[in-house]
């Protein structure tokens, strides 16, 4: 399942070694669950450690996906600073011989109160504080991409922001069915256990998305360099640029002039530097003036051209007998989902349905 896009072999590993942790802890969750502990002391206390290795993986997966320039670096490994700290504290427990393991888990009282302890406490924030991160991380490179790149390729993995969404439920939920268990709130403490079933369901979840879906993991690689986004803001972002209202113009309406003439959009790898390149002017000036004086970013810039495109050779009789998916690749879109998303957030509604009304009118 998971050598299914060989192009993003980092990525693959780490949801591999996600997997296996989430199903690690699951074993030890059921070997809890059946008091096997008392038959194996010394998988005790494990799954008070696997858990801090979620976060950390899920934040290395959203940027292995979502950053094309993304590397391993030693700096990352500070993210597993907690999982080091709770080791070395429970380090003495895992030292320990199994006849003391077992004296501390026969006392039902002490294990209640340590497995709602502050250790576990904190990690139920620390599971909050990271998919929240991956969050601003993925949203982040989303909006750095669609103001260089003029074909999204993170469209075909909305599967992951579904994911961390789901997730960040799936850690809420615990938070408060974790309190309600330990203050004994009648109703929630009952189905504490339910997180961990939707745990279950997430892996499946998954498993569906790769498989039956072919979703993504990896978005086209980047053909330059990452620079800061410059979604569409208020003028005042530009107030020293140093652009006049003249050159900006001038920028304009030479781009306008190019985008008709050239169709340079029908290229679907197009990005922010090559269309500057095209007009010999830098490509923050390029950015700045389809950001102020058309109000899109360049990938909506770009693909408004695609779409009036697209119309006009869907409704011509001549291309009838073309899959419309076949003309949008050709007008410069690199994918259905891409192709799909950007026309119905600029047209309102599916290219099928639009074609169909405008050929229905032609027949009036």
């Amino acid at each position: 399942m998971l050598l299914r896009k060989p192009s993003n072999q980092v990525a693959n590993r780490i949801l591999a070694a996600l997997i296996l942790v989430l199903m690690g802890h699951l074993l030890l969750v059921a070997l809890d669950v059946k008091d096997l502990f008392l038959v194996y002391p010394h998988f005790s206390r494990l799954s008070w450690l696997l858990p801090l290795l979620y976060g950390p993986l899920i934040v290395l997966l959203t940027q292995s996906i979502t950053d094309p320039d993304f590397r391993l670096r030693p700096s990352q490994g500070l993210s597993l600073l907690p999982f080091v700290v709770y080791f070395v504290i429970l380090l003495p427990y895992f030292a320990s011989s199994a006849a003391d393991k077992l004296a501390c888990l026969s006392n039902a009282h002490l294990v209640a109160q340590q497995d709602f302890g502050w250790m576990n406490t904190l990690t139920n924030y620390l599971h909050v504080g990271f998919v929240a991160g991956a969050l601003v991380t993925f949203y982040r490179n989303v909006r750095k991409r669609t103001e260089h790149f003029s074909s999204s390729e993170l469209i075909d993995v909305r599967w992951l922001k579904e994911f961390l969404w789901i997730v960040l439920s799936v850690m809420l939920f615990s938070v408060i069915t974790f309190y309600a268990r330990k203050y004994r709130i009648t109703y929630l403490s009952g189905i504490y256990p339910a997180h961990f079933l939707l745990v279950v369901v997430l892996v499946y979840w998954i498993a569906f998305k790769l498989l039956h879906e072919k979703a993504a993991l990896t978005p086209a690689p980047a053909t330059e360099p990452a620079h800061p986004a410059h979604e569409t803001e208020p003028v005042v972002k530009y107030a020293k640029s140093g652009i006049t209202d003249a050159l900006s113009d001038d920028i304009a309406q030479r781009v306008t002039t190019l985008m008709h003439s050239e169709k340079p959009y029908l290229d679907n790898n197009l990005t922010l530097a090559e269309l500057a390149a095209r007009m010999d002017i830098p490509r923050h000036q390029l950015s700045q003036v389809i950001n102020t004086a058309f109000g899109v970013n360049f990938f909506e810039f770009v693909n408004q051209y695609r779409l009036q495109e697209f119309k006009i050779q869907a409704l011509d009789p001549s291309n009838q007998h073309l899959s419309l998916l076949g003309i949008a690749l050709e007008c410069g879109f690199n994918s259905k989902a891409t192709f799909n998303q950007a026309f119905k957030k600029l047209e309102g509604t599916t290219p099928s349905d639009f074609v169909k009304k405008s050929r229905e009118n032609v027949l009036k």
